[in-house]
């Protein structure tokens, strides 16, 4: 698989710091280690009920993936309940369903349906582990059925494994006296925290690595002391801030994380909070910052560089509207021709996504280029968190898509190229998630993914791979990663392939 061009840039083979969980490269703390290994031998040994709770951000369903790799292949059979707004029987048959039981008419029919499996697999040396993520959603009512799954036990073991996963909110939760039963029988409770400051090194090290750097990328102190006081050891918030860093190294070729660069990136990531902006925030002269090229030397068919504007204070003191530029830099007849600053999150499945309000200046008096024409009706039907995407289409593929005012198609020096809006949430790992559902089920329908395989929401190998396999039929190097033009075409069930 050929990897995204700017972390190709920086030789990498892919994102270090992706929004979503990635139990492949997993980053052990010794307080880590040592919590993993004990979850593992509770479940492992049968003891029965076991919380993991944390912040958000703090890497619990990361750790959640990690474990059920480590258990799968020691003939352990997990459930695992991601929506935890199902209460009570629809929550006794969500769980059925994922250990591949028949619905049940009752709760008290559902319990016995499955006391009947857990014995079986307990008499063929199995391991049942049923997993609640976000379980501090569970009303008191469904709490009390997971007590009851608790007392599912032979003499000495217990029959189901439970582990139950959410925020602080949960252990309140379980403090209280309706719940007292439920939480004398908790085994183990690991607390997940952020990184300490000695941590945060080591960890970028290990993730840039892990990710094909081999040493030649590195983060200097003062970016590191700064990082971690503006993110508190958050790995969601680290993740965010070296997400963006790296577009920044690879549009000047560095190789070092400065502090400079940090406080660049978290002033300019809103969803750190103000908190965050103020320990980033710079003191000297009159807080104007320079534009930074976020986005660039992508090469290939979808090359775009994107400019972010760091913001300019006006003389009023608050900081002035930014608009956006968006710069092709494989198209030889039209380039830049405005001094604009911009500011646009980077899109997780295409780096040159603009802003709708990016508006593209012209020299006075000149005719508007196709290109423009065509940003411009699709600003106009933007809705406030929609981005305008572009690319260029593959040959053949020109007529293949229907247009609208959400879809135009322009020519550059007789390429095709296509323009449309698409939402600007992918910072947001349930979004994310939700959107490779929706893949996986439309993947599925096309026959390119097993039936068999979970709509879980992660783009792992078996996902990937029913993503390249539509990619060459339809024309498109096969890649088998998450960009914005295979996703439209997805969505387009009447574009044929080649």
């Amino acid at each position: 698989m050929t990897a995204s061009s700017i972390y190709a840039t920086l030789g990498l083979s892919r994102n270090p710091f992706p929004p979503t969980p990635d139990a492949g490269s997993y980053f052990f703390t010794p307080r880590l280690e040592e919590d993993f290994a004990e979850i593992v031998h509770c479940i492992e040994a049968r003891k029965g009920f076991v919380l993991l709770t944390g912040e958000v951000g703090l890497g619990k369903s990361t750790l959640v993936r990690r474990l059920l790799d480590t258990l799968g292949g020691k003939k352990c059979h997990s459930a695992l309940i991601l929506n935890t707004f199902l209460q009570d029987s629809a929550l006794l048959s969500a769980i059925q369903a994922d250990f591949g039981l028949a619905p049940s008419d009752s709760v008290e029919q559902g319990l016995a349906r499955l006391t009947e499996f857990l014995i079986a697999g307990h008499q063929a040396g199995e391991i049942n582990l049923l997993v609640i993520d976000d379980a501090q959603n569970l009303s008191v009512e469904s709490l009390e059925l997971v007590r009851l799954l608790c007392n599912l036990e032979t003499g000495q073991e217990k029959l189901l494994q439970i582990l139950l996963v959410g925020q602080p909110e949960l252990e309140e939760t379980l403090a209280t006296p309706e719940l007292r039963q439920l939480k004398s029988r908790i085994i183990k409770h690991a607390r997940l925290s952020g990184l300490q400051k000695d941590e945060v090194t080591r960890y970028f090290d290990f993730r840039v690595n892990a990710a094909g750097a081999e040493g030649r990328l590195s983060i200097e102190p003062a970016a590191t002391d700064l990082l971690h006081r503006a993110t508190q050891g958050n790995l969601r918030r680290i993740h965010l801030v070296l997400d963006r860093c790296l577009y920044g190294l690879a549009s000047t070729r560095a190789s070092a994380v400065t502090a400079e660069l940090v406080q660049r990136a978290v002033y300019d990531l809103p969803a750190l909070g103000d908190e965050a902006v103020a320990v980033a925030k710079v003191t000297s002269g009159n807080h104007s910052r320079k534009a930074w090229v976020l986005a660039g030397l992508l090469a290939g068919t979808t090359a775009t560089v994107t400019l972010a504007s760091w913001g300019l204070v006006s003389q009023s003191g608050g900081r002035s509207t930014p608009t956006a530029v968006l710069v092709d830099t494989n198209r030889p007849s039209e380039t830049a021709r405005s001094t604009a600053s911009a500011e646009s999150q980077a899109s997780q499945f295409s780096p040159g996504s603009v802003p709708p309000a990016a508006a593209r200046a012209t020299t006075s008096g000149a005719m508007p280029s196709p290109r423009q024409t065509c940003e411009k009706q699709l600003q106009a039907a933007a809705a406030p968190d929609e981005v305008v995407h572009v690319h260029r289409l593959p040959d053949g593929m020109a007529d293949s898509l229907k247009l609208s005012p959400r879809l135009c198609r322009f020519s550059v020096d007789k390429e095709s190229w296509i323009a449309w809006l698409g939402r600007n949430n992918v910072r947001q790992i349930e979004a994310a998630e939700q959107a490779t559902r929706k893949v996986q089920g439309k993947l599925k329908s096309m026959g390119l993914l097993d039936r068999r395989e979970p709509d879980d929401g992660f783009f792992g190998s078996k996902t990937g791979e029913a993503f390249a396999r539509f990619q060459l039929q339809h024309g498109l190097p096969p890649t088998g990663k998450p960009d914005e033009l295979t996703f439209l075409l997805l969505e387009h069930q009447d574009a044929s392939p080649r």
